[in-house]
C-alpha cells in the first residue's frame, strides 16, 4: 500500500530514508544497536541498511519513526572451517526532520526472530 503524501512530505520522507540508508556499523554502534547483532555470531559482518519509505510516520513537530531492514552476514567457526549465513533484521529508527536537516535519535534492532 502506498501512502498519499504531499510533495513536501515526499521530500521529507526522501531525506529521512537517505539518512537511514547512510547508516553504517559505526552508527549502529554509536546508538547501541550493534551489540544485539554482534551477539548473533562469532563474527557478525555489517552489509547495509534499507529504510522503508512507506513506513515513515511524521508528526507536526518534525518527529518521525520509520522501519528499516538491517542486512548482516553471520559468520561461525574458525578461519579454517568457516560458515556464513546472510540474514536480515527489522529496526525501528526514530528522529527529527526539519527543512534540509534529518537527525536520527535512536535505533532499535529486533533480533528476536533469530531465537525463535
Amino acid at each position: 500500500m502506498t501512502i498519499a503524501r504531499t510533495t513536501e512530505e515526499r521530500s521529507s520522507v526522501d531525506e529521512i530514508i537517505n539518512e537511514i540508508n547512510a547508516l553504517d556499523q559505526n552508527a549502529l554502534e554509536d546508538f547501541g544497536a550493534w551489540q544485539a547483532l554482534a551477539d548473533l555470531s562469532s563474527r557478525t559482518q555489517f552489509e547495509t541498511v534499507d529504510g522503508d519509505p512507506d513506513s515513515v510516520v511524521m508528526d507536526t513537530e518534525g518527529r518521525f519513526e520509520a522501519i528499516a531492514t538491517v542486512y548482516v552476514t553471520l559468520v561461525y567457526g574458525s578461519s579454517d572451517d568457516e560458515d556464513s549465513i546472510s540474514d536480515e533484521y527489522l529496526a525501528t529508527v526514530r528522529g527529527r526532520s526539519g527543512v534540509g536537516d534529518v537527525t536520527i535519535e535512536s535505533i532499535h534492532v529486533d533480533t528476536r526472530s533469530f531465537y525463535e
